[in-house]
């Protein structure tokens, strides 16, 4: 099978959807390619295959391996610095996202280009609880769009309201719900909104401590000790690990509500031309 054979049987299971079978061909042409340009567009490719596949790691695996004998002058760079900040971002990395977009744009200055990162950019500065930055960026982007000037003012007003202080996620502390539940049992997940659950984990705990103090009382240390304390210390480390969960948790809802948001509101731009 020659290479432009592979290559066209390849892109074939990739359009397909045969992501797997695709990643199998591109990894058979970049074991048999010569040129390090091909090389790089098969291991590109192949990143692909396994960000279709939702497989990040492996995506960045891949694209992380991808040598540029100078990134200025070839045009693959910056899809391969795009899908890098994109799978970031999708694995859960905002913070080395942003690293990525930033180490793109101090070796390429083309201005056109930053419009196509941006959205990702805001995305990851909202995860990082970057409020000024994210609404800055997104007037950014706003600017850049073909709109009219009176579109462009509308929307710069909808953004300014988006993040405004009053607007912008309540972001509860992980290691505040942590640091709470520690000190009282339940107060974690009162702070973290979960009045509810927090009074009946109070509550539990403090059953267990008085059952514990009961049996000590009348001479029953070790049924105390085991059924009591054994079973305490269970309950207190689960409400802690809980509180943290819970916070980790609505701080992603919160942060899924604001992105969903500003696709909205970008959509609402695009739609309004």
């Amino acid at each position: 099978m020659n290479e432009k054979a592979g290559a066209t049987n390849a892109d074939s299971l990739f359009l397909s959807g045969n992501y797997f079978e695709a990643s199998i061909e591109y990894e058979y042409l970049i074991f048999k390619a010569v040129q390090r340009d091909c090389v790089n567009l098969y291991k590109y490719k192949k990143a692909l295959c396994y960000k279709k596949l939702n497989n990040f790691n492996k995506a960045l695996e891949e694209l992380q391996t991808i040598y540029f004998d100078n990134p200025k002058n070839d045009s693959l760079y910056r899809f391969v610095c795009y899908e890098q900040s994109l799978c970031f971002y999708l694995n859960g990395e905002p913070q080395k996202a942003l690293w990525k977009i930033d180490e793109y744009f101090h070796l390429n200055s083309d201005s056109a280009s930053y419009v196509d990162f941006m959205p990702i950019r805001i995305f990851c500065l909202n995860e990082n609880f970057q409020w000024n930055d994210a609404r800055l960026c997104l007037l950014a982007f706003v600017q850049m769009q073909d709109l009219t000037t009176e579109n462009k003012t509308e929307l710069g007003h909808l953004i300014n309201e988006l993040y405004n202080r009053k607007n912008v996620p309540k972001i509860r502390s992980v290691k505040k719900a942590e640091l709470f539940s520690r000190i009282i049992p339940g107060t974690g997940q009162i702070y973290v909104g979960m009045t509810g659950e927090g009074i009946v984990n109070f509550l539990i705990n403090a059953s267990i401590i008085a059952f514990t103090a009961h049996q000590a009382y009348n001479g029953f240390y070790i049924t105390g000790y085991l059924a009591g304390l054994g079973f305490f210390n269970k309950t207190y480390h689960g409400g802690i690990k809980r509180a943290e969960t819970i916070a980790v948790h609505k701080n992603k809802e919160l942060i899924a509500n604001l992105n969903s948001r500003v696709i909205a509101l970008i959509s609402t731009g695009s739609n309004s031309n």
